[in-house]
């Protein structure tokens, strides 16, 4: 692909960005105190939707994974999921960050999430389509003048006729995804121990 140097900062340290990132993120959860108090009912609603929104995202994963099958890098995928994002498996993992944002209930750290996650992801995006342009030139150009990058637009939808199903693929993705689940009992724990230290 692209060597070391050209690959970017964050790119070239990204385990360790994400890493930091996510003790900062834990230690402002529960040494904290919300920076905006949220009526009860609206905390609960907030809580569900984060909860469907990690799901949404775990399907969407392998929904994806479908889509792609064993054609990644090899063919220009344009049918289904990638006929209206080009980067479906980042959306869907932006949904499930959001759904963690929301599930905890923290405007500010759901704000926190999101800058994180477009830090962290965007100079891996970008690296991506540079390797992608360069495998399949401007045939990716116009696909990607004509789809949106992480944004999905609907309106675009097109079926592929047949698709493919890489199984082992499948459930590399299912298994990856399901670690999210971890979430939901996850901020649990934390709030409990928000509890023991007084917020």
């Amino acid at each position: 692909m692209f060597s070391k140097k050209k690959q970017g900062l964050i790119n070239r340290f990204r385990k360790l960005f994400l890493g930091v990132n996510i003790a900062v993120f834990v230690a402002l959860w529960i040494f904290t105190k919300p920076l905006l108090a949220l009526p009860y009912w609206l905390g609960e609603i907030l809580e569900t939707l984060g909860i469907l929104l990690i799901f949404a995202g775990i399907m969407g994963r392998v929904f994806a994974s479908f889509s792609i099958a064993s054609r990644k890098n090899k063919v220009i995928v344009d049918g289904e999921l990638y006929s209206v994002v080009r980067h479906p498996l980042y959306f869907f993992s932006l949904l499930m960050v959001a759904g963690l944002g929301l599930s905890i209930q923290r405007v500010e750290l759901l704000a926190y999430l999101l800058l994180f996650f477009l830090a962290c992801f965007l100079p891996m995006l970008r690296n991506e389509e540079k390797f992608l342009i360069e495998k399949f030139g401007q045939p990716y150009v116009d696909y990607a003048k004509q789809v949106p990058m992480l944004v999905p637009n609907f309106r675009k939808w097109k079926s592929d006729h047949n698709i493919s199903i890489d199984m082992p693929l499948v459930v590399k993705t299912l298994r990856d995804a399901s670690w999210s689940l971890l979430i939901i009992p996850g901020v649990e724990v934390i709030e409990y121990i928000r509890g023991v230290v007084g917020h």
